[in-house]
């Protein structure tokens, strides 16, 4: 069980949700059933819980089948590819864009590991999560991640196979069957819950031809922000408490199951950091309340919502209470 909330970068479930929505699958309403119905009004740097991100694409195999990741890969592109796509444009083969992905990851993702070497004539690639996942959901993204590995290779140009040998995880019912139509590969069920590609160098460091060598678009990870302003459970928390804040009030329930963990657990936790929810929950709203009022035209009944208040008056309480003074003092006006 993580000792923090495990994040990742809402970009990352983009290509996930544009597959919904142009194959007439209610996005809004699978968002909701993982509790990200707050997604929408994030920017793609802002970070989700990796659990709830999970819920999404496990929820999808069910009516769609266990390799509804390749189906996600295969009518996106290059860009649209949250996180890998952003970080290997800008490469000039297979192998410099996975090395550029496994520097980016950390910054993209507490709770995931990827590791690429280059040995005996072959790239290998080997991605796992740092916290228990479920063999269905493992088994999704591991579908999902292969085959955006195989949308990069194909932009050498070269003819399949590209990808020479998978082992990943099996699924609960299907096995690896998903793995087998979707791949000219040998397929072998991982000993462990990591998944391993092997790459011929051919492949690999083959230079791309295509839009994969579009330096312009390259992402500059120096500009991107971290995703908790402290890798600790109170650190990671807050993050999750402020995304939260766009869809009302976050409760210690929401975040238990962000933590993969129990209300009594994550309570006994935040105690032992000498902090609690509520007290969080108090430092990430008055945060907000600051960095809104300082904009001269913030509406105070769109920042009672952004804040989970029912009424602008609990809301000025509340902020009185926070910060000790009342939002028109704060702007400037009292």
């Amino acid at each position: 069980m993580p000792r923090t909330i495990p994040l990742i970068r809402a970009a990352n479930l983009f290509p996930i949700v544009r597959w919904m929505e142009a194959n007439q699958v209610d996005a809004a309403a699978r968002l909701a059933a993982a509790d990200l119905s707050y997604w929408y009004a994030l920017s793609p740097l802002d970070p989700i819980p990796v659990l709830n991100g999970l819920a999404v694409l496990r929820d999808l195999t069910t009516g769609h089948g266990p390799d509804v990741g390749a189906l996600i890969v295969d009518q996106g592109t290059v860009r649209e590819l949250g996180m890998l796509g952003g970080v290997a444009l800008g490469a000039r083969t297979p192998a410099e864009a996975m090395q550029r992905v496994a520097f980016a990851l950390p910054l993209h993702s507490t709770h995931e590991q990827l590791r690429v070497e280059r040995r005996d004539g072959y790239l290998t690639i080997t991605h796992a999560f740092s916290i228990p996942v479920a063999a269905d959901a493992q088994h999704a993204v591991q579908i999902l991640f292969s085959s955006m590995i195989q949308q990069l290779c194909r932009f050498t140009g070269m003819k399949p196979p590209l990808i020479t040998r998978i082992e990943a995880t099996a699924h609960p019912e299907h096995g690896l069957e998903g793995f087998a139509r979707r791949f000219d590969a040998e397929i072998a069920e991982a000993k462990s819950s990591a998944l391993t590609l092997w790459i011929k160098d051919d492949v690999a460091i083959n230079p791309f031809r295509t839009v994969a060598r579009d330096r312009a678009a390259t992402t500059d990870l120096r500009s991107i922000p971290p995703l908790a302003e402290e890798m600790t459970l109170s650190g990671t928390l807050r993050s999750v408490i402020n995304v939260m804040l766009h869809d009302g009030v976050p409760s210690i329930e929401r975040a238990a199951d962000a933590g993969g963990m129990s209300v009594r657990t994550l309570q006994r936790r935040l105690a032992e950091d000498g902090t609690s929810f509520t007290e969080l929950l108090d430092l990430e709203r008055r945060k907000v309340a600051l960095r809104l009022l300082g904009d001269a035209d913030a509406d105070l009944g769109a920042l009672t919502l952004r804040l989970g208040y029912s009424a602008p008056s609990a809301m000025s309480r509340a902020i009185r209470r926070l910060t000790g003074s009342s939002p028109s003092r704060i702007r400037g006006y009292g």
